[in-house]
């Protein structure tokens, strides 16, 4: 078994390998208390309390998001009460950006500090913007903060995209996605697909019409799109997380009687204009090797040779099971 890191990823892998540089960065931060007017939070984070620093108390009831930013300001004001007697313990973390200060992690803190009244507040501070600042950011929300669908989607989509952008390795497979975060391969399956599923079920968890990443996913991985829609429009409409499967099982022709005739001898696979779904099930058994095992680069947006692959596959998986008998 893979042994965990302080922040819960594997270690060995590039994730933690980044996440321990960055706690080793610990030695060039220095510690200042720093005037609240001259620092301001990372409009990229993920995690997005969407609270105005100039007054974190004004929402607008009209907002469609207004039910989730009363819930945060509520534990901002809890927050603030601890502040109000025993000021920040412990300082939030920022980076030097133009002529003040960008929030790294701590915005919780800072908005609560801003709430009781204080100038000051005491911060760790980079002289830049950590390269991996994303990863760090994800680290820090997965275990210490309560984020919703959509913000746990933006963040390993941040991470993947961070990852990918200082020419890393591209994230292909789930499994990838899964030793790069450190997420077990079941929610990197969800994750995976859902970044590489059709927009409409993203703008969906962006507008918290669904706010579970298995049901999005459950969505996402709908080849027909009529049948999507349905779904999308049962969550729009408020149905509950079964009654939205249940529309989408609705939504999938019943299938035929059995014919009479000589009894069948195999099982007939179906077919599926869908690539991505073949190349999920081949990636989740084989793994990233599934190349290798299969003989042979295998073309993913080509349809011949995902059906001689799939081909493959099955003899492959039938000669395991026969050399097991």
């Amino acid at each position: 078994m893979v042994k965990k890191k302080t922040f819960g990823l594997p270690a060995g892998l590039p994730l933690a390998d980044i996440v321990k540089e960055g706690e080793a960065e610990a030695g060039s931060f220095v510690m200042e208390i720093l005037p609240i007017a001259r620092i301001e939070p990372d409009p990229d984070n993920p995690r997005r309390l969407g609270l105005n620093p100039a007054n974190p108390r004004e929402l607008d009831t009209a907002d469609p998001l207004y039910a989730r930013k009363k819930a945060a300001l509520d534990g901002i004001e809890e927050l603030a009460i601890n502040i109000a007697r025993f000021k920040v313990q412990q300082p939030i973390k920022v980076y030097r950006h133009d002529k003040g200060y960008r929030i790294v992690f701590g915005e919780r803190r800072y908005l609560a500090s801003i709430l009781v009244g204080e100038k000051t507040i005491p911060a760790w501070v980079l002289p830049e913007r950590p390269k991996f600042l994303r990863t760090l950011q994800f680290s820090e929300n997965e275990h210490h903060d309560k984020l919703d669908a959509w913000e746990r989607l933006e963040s390993v989509r941040s991470v993947v995209g961070e990852f990918e952008s200082y020419g890393e390795e591209e994230i292909r497979s789930a499994t990838t996605l899964a030793q790069l975060t450190g997420l077990k391969l079941s929610m990197a399956n969800n994750y995976f697909d859902l970044i590489q599923g059709p927009d409409d079920v993203r703008e969906a968890l962006q507008s918290r019409a669904i706010t579970n990443i298995q049901l999005a996913a459950e969505i996402a991985r709908e080849p027909d799109s009529a049948k999507r829609r349905a779904a999308l429009d049962a969550a729009c409409s408020g149905a509950t997380s079964d009654r939205i499967r249940n529309v989408l099982k609705k939504a999938v022709s019943t299938p035929r009687s059995s014919s009479r005739g000589r009894p069948a001898k195999n099982v007939t696979l179906g077919k599926t204009a869908n690539i991505v779904i073949v190349r999920r099930i081949v990636e989740a058994v084989l793994g990233d090797g599934c190349q290798e095992t299969l003989g042979g680069e295998i073309r993913w947006d080509d349809f011949n040779s995902v059906t001689d692959a799939w081909k493959k596959f099955l003899a492959h998986l039938e000669s395991i099971e026969e050399s097991a008998s």
